[in-house]
């Protein structure tokens, strides 16, 4: 389930940055051909102006928010956790992590002189990353005919073996680019704008006090004024306009917040099952796709030899997973509910005292012992019952290792009866 919220009528994944790296590596590891746009106030615009070009995004498989507008927008509709997954930061972090796993990646636009810059300087940061090949071709065509040059290019990208293929010819060409050859090239391909030029030292990017305070688009405007001072002036005025319009609506059903605890509820009852899930790391790393079944068997031969090592230190070892990963994927087997929805931040640490104090105080005084975190939050009217509905499903497909599936819907009503299929046989 990759959870996704509807900003102007795009679908923007809303997962924490960490997460939509390891998703992207996860893919890139057994080259799956997946189109990854990150997106900002520039793109949405296009798209709430072009619907061919709003098809092109709903298509893709992830569009992150690129953009602090984008971030905040996702923040006041309930994804409180929500951080910045910013083009500069994917390409560093996903050279960092190819470069542990032995991800090639391939490089493809801008212009000669950008990519030898970018070349000297990734083997000086990254000296054992492999770059299977760049390119800066006068002209790619996104016709709806792929041509025989295209068809050249793809079996180059193909037979390089890149499992990432970082795609830097500007907005929106890249994105449709992009969708015209999903399901051809075999890698996850990643529209990266202008990070190409920020890498190279050509555009710097802002400083850090300035991405903070969400100005980086005034710091661009100083540095390329005649390029984009159209752009800016015909995009941010109809995208504020747009956004308020959005952002209204839920301000007004959190005036009916009172009548939740008046509403039946059965989610408690439906979702009790998924509380207290548990898998073993190994079964989460072969769900994942990180490693095959044939390695884990083999870890698990190697570990009988060297019984005081744990399974993942033997994964580490071997090269079949990243410190990093394993990090990432242990905090997610072991995470408990209370701090899952601390990360999500429906409630802070203060609350959560008050809830289980609650929990605690209802067991020992009454023969209710049903009650759950779940059930006072409802009671409280923390949260809406559809919302605690997509985030207990969240919290058990995590620890499961079925999270960020693309073939399951948190609104799916055979939900509870898929995994319950899925984890018998």
């Amino acid at each position: 389930m990759i959870p996704k919220k509807k900003l102007l009528d795009i679908p923007v994944t809303c997962l924490p940055f960490e997460e939509q790296i390891m998703l992207m590596l996860r893919w890139a590891k057994v080259r799956t051909s997946k189109v990854v746009c990150l997106a900002n106030v520039h793109m949405l615009m296009e798209a709430y102006k072009n619907p061919k070009f709003a098809q092109v995004l709903h298509k893709a498989d992830l569009v992150t928010p690129d953009g602090k507008p984008l971030v905040f927008m996702l923040r006041k509709l309930g994804i409180r956790n929500q951080n910045q997954v910013a083009g500069l930061d994917v390409f560093l972090n996903l050279c960092d992590l190819a470069e542990q796993t032995d991800t090639k990646i391939y490089l493809l636009g801008s212009n000669d002189n950008i990519l030898n810059k970018i070349k000297h300087k990734l083997n000086r940061e990254y000296p054992i990353l492999q770059i299977a090949g760049m390119k800066a071709p006068p002209n790619i065509s996104v016709e709806e005919k792929i041509s025989d040059r295209d068809l050249d290019l793809i079996q180059e990208i193909n037979q390089s073996g890149a499992g990432i293929l970082f795609v830097c010819l500007g907005c929106p060409k890249q994105e449709i680019w992009m969708s015209k050859h999903q399901g051809l090239i075999q890698g996850v391909m990643i529209g990266v704008g202008a990070v190409f030029s920020m890498y190279a030292g050509v555009n710097p990017r802002a400083p850090q006090w300035i991405q903070k305070v969400g100005l980086e688009w005034l710091y661009r405007l100083s540095q390329e004024p005649r390029r984009l001072w159209r752009r800016y002036s015909s995009t941010i005025p109809p995208f504020l306009y747009l956004a308020i319009k959005q952002l209204v609506g839920p301000y007004k059903k959190k005036l009916s917040r009172a009548r939740w605890s008046k509403t039946p509820r059965n989610i408690v009852v439906n979702l009790q099952n998924l509380i207290d899930p548990y898998e073993k790391i190994g079964k989460i790393l072969v769900r994942q796709n990180v490693i095959s079944s044939e390695d884990l068997e083999q870890a698990l031969v190697d570990q009988q030899s060297y019984k005081n090592m744990r399974l993942g230190q033997i994964l580490v070892r071997k090269n079949l997973i990243s410190l990093s990963q394993l990090k990432f994927y242990l905090k997610n087997q072991n995470i408990k509910l209370g701090d899952f929805l601390v990360e999500k931040k429906v409630v802070n640490r203060r609350s959560l005292r008050n809830i289980l104090t609650i929990l605690n105080n209802s067991k020992v005084n009454s023969n209710n012992s049903d009650k759950n975190v779940s059930e006072i939050i409802l009671q409280q009217s923390i949260l809406s019952e559809e919302r605690l509905k997509e985030l207990l499903i969240e919290y058990y497909t995590r620890r499961k290792g079925l999270f960020l599936d693309e073939n399951i819907s948190a609104n799916d009503d055979n939900l509870c009866l898929w995994i319950q299929q899925s984890l018998a046989s």
